[in-house]
């Protein structure tokens, strides 16, 4: 089965990825290949052949580009709402607390850099990392250092 998916991905390399780029935002097109690729693969066996291959993948990548981007614009809201702001401004800050200090570095990074984070953080490594993110281990290694710096000048100072 493994053979037969990885040759139908190459089939469809091109569809896959204009799906991705086409329904993705800034900083998003990895992030939405890879769950493309994963519905792919979840479904893979529950496709019968009752139409061509090329339309299953069109519609599992378009239903998952769809959702994809329901969930980000969703969260996007939340976090842009007035009503999220006055929780935010309510709660007492907690500098002291590493949590909430990491939670609010993660937050300003892009979303590939934020999951990068969560993996090295997670122990997973370069390797691994960038396997997930479709980049290059000495890019990981960079981004991972780029990352360390900036939370060191925003929250460690000199």
């Amino acid at each position: 089965m493994r053979k037969e998916f990885e040759q139908m991905i190459i089939n469809n390399q091109g569809r896959i990825r204009y799906i991705a780029s086409r329904y993705s935002h800034e900083g998003e097109f990895d992030d939405m290949y890879q769950e493309i690729l994963l519905q792919l693969w979840r479904s893979f066996e529950s496709f019968s052949g009752e139409s061509k291959q090329e339309t299953w993948v069109y519609k599992v990548a378009l239903n998952t580009a769809c959702t994809f981007a329901r969930v980000a614009i969703k969260i996007k809201e939340i976090k842009q709402s007035p009503l999220h702001q006055s929780i935010q401004e309510l709660l007492p800050p907690q500098e002291n607390c590493q949590a909430d200090i990491l939670n609010r570095f993660m937050d300003s990074l892009s979303d590939t850099d934020a999951s990068l984070l969560m993996m090295y953080l997670d122990g997973l490594s370069s390797d691994d990392s960038a396997k997930v993110l479709g980049i290059s281990s000495n890019a990981v290694r960079s981004r991972i250092k780029r990352i360390k710096n900036e939370f060191e000048s925003k929250y460690i100072g000199d």
